[in-house]
């Protein structure tokens, strides 16, 4: 009896301490989830601060440079405040684009400063041809500069609440259909301040801002397939460095991840969550010795965009701004190049990888489309080229136009006193639809 509750107790005291050391390790392993899901946490957050600041700086240089344009009356100065505003309008775009926005939450907003970007833009072509700018548009740009006042002051307002806070836990936490951190926002546009009419129509009309996503017609893949997708494309970076961030619900909804390059250094990637498309790509640049040349980044941005998934692309514009190289890419059809398919690429020239991808054009507006052929001839569209201009190269193309037309057109990429023109003749009726000049800046290479 006496060893039999020996035993008993034993058995008892074993099967404690298994169950003892059961617990601790569980704690264990449930610290370790919780610190790699904080960090992971973290590093998203990071990134919504990063943006969030980016905005707020923005949003209050256009509103600054509107001040100043709207009582400046000197044309080459206006011409430049009118660059500057469209850049930060367009990056205040880009900007909201990567925080958490539940969707249409703040559309009203987003369309207002997607238009002054493309507004401000018409103007400063405008000017650059040597045109006055009318009572009408002056009268506009004080309205613009008064809504951005309210615009400026409501974004300054949140901005303690939203650096007190954590944009994360509000991205989560949901009332109705809106996250918190959406109703925030909402208080950017005071009810009683409407956003003034611009007469324009131009990349960012209303049916270019709410336009169809036309080439995502695919399934939903789980986050666990888009890793799969990254450490495909991303051969040469550690597998288990791949970390995911997250979702993005904005026009495109995304799968959100971070992982180490060869060099060490952080590179976020954002894929789409129907079909596992790479998105967008963001790393940092070396910004130090070339030991690249701006034609073998292009080939490397090319080979990297098939790897991609996106097939048949060509170089149709590159530039180099500091140590890295920008390349355009268009995919081609039956030798047509289609700029509405547009795909951006950014290449270290120091070491050769690629730091940044962006593919919205060309997910948004790739499709299979009936083009047809032209009907005047190659020399009939050189002779339609204003005299004056030395012609360089003409090619077909698909050029987008503003009322949200396709045409196809020939492209004259064309020389006169030192500078580069591009022409577009319609293929069809041989008018000339628009003439882009290069225009030379601190920033690189545009066309206007």
């Amino acid at each position: 009896m006496e060893k039999s509750l020996k035993r008993r107790n034993t058995i008892l005291m074993v099967l404690s301490a298994i169950l003892f050391v059961a617990l601790v390790t569980f704690v264990v392993l449930y610290g370790i989830s919780m610190s790699s899901q904080n960090k992971l946490q973290l590093d998203l957050e990071n990134i919504y601060q990063r943006n969030y600041s980016e905005l707020v700086d923005n949003i209050n240089n256009s509103e600054i440079k509107l001040s100043k344009v709207a009582v400046s009356g000197e044309n080459a100065y206006s011409k430049n405040l009118l660059s500057e505003i469209s850049q930060n309008t367009a990056q205040a775009t880009a900007n909201l684009g990567a925080l958490p926005l539940s969707i249409n939450g703040i559309s009203e907003t987003i369309k207002f400063i997607n238009q002054v970007s493309g507004y401000t833009q018409t103007l400063s072509q405008k000017l650059d041809r040597g045109e006055n700018l009318t009572s009408s548009e002056i009268s506009t740009l004080k309205q613009l500069k008064e809504a951005f006042s309210v615009l400026k002051d409501n974004i300054n307002k949140m901005s303690d609440e939203i650096y007190n806070g954590r944009i994360y836990d509000t991205s989560i936490n949901f009332d109705g259909d809106l996250n918190k951190f959406t109703q925030i926002l909402q208080n950017l546009k005071s009810k009683d301040v409407e956003y003034p009419a611009m007469i324009y129509d131009g990349p960012f009309s209303d049916s270019m801002v709410n336009k169809e996503i036309k080439n995502l017609n695919f399934s939903k893949v789980t986050s666990d397939v888009a890793k799969s997708m990254v450490a495909n494309i991303f051969k040469n970076a550690d597998e288990q460095s791949i970390t995911y961030l997250g979702e993005t619900n904005g026009h495109f909804k995304t799968y959100d991840f971070k992982l180490t390059t060869i060099l060490g250094e952080p590179m976020y990637v954002q894929v789409t969550q129907n079909g596992a498309k790479l998105l967008t790509l963001s790393a940092k640049d070396t910004d130090s010795t070339q030991n690249y040349s701006l034609s073998d980044a292009e080939k490397i941005a090319i080979d990297f965009t098939s790897l991609a998934g996106i097939k048949y692309t060509k170089c149709v514009w590159s530039d180099v701004v500091g140590g890295d190289a920008y390349i355009n890419l268009a995919p081609t059809e039956n030798g047509i190049i289609l700029y509405p398919d547009l795909v951006k690429v950014k290449v270290d020239l120091k070491s050769g990888n690629v730091v940044g991808f962006e593919a919205s054009s060309y997910y948004t507006n790739h499709t299979k489309r009936t083009i047809g052929s032209p009907l005047i001839s190659t020399s009939d569209a050189k002779d339609i080229v204003p005299d004056g201009l030395y012609i360089k190269e003409t090619r077909l193309c698909l050029a987008p136009l503003e009322y949200n037309r396709e045409i196809l057109c020939y492209e004259n990429i064309c020389t006169s006193d030192g500078s580069t023109f591009y022409v577009y003749v319609n293929a069809q009726s041989g008018i000339i639809e628009n003439i882009l000049k290069v225009v030379n800046t601190d920033n690189g290479s545009l066309l206007m």
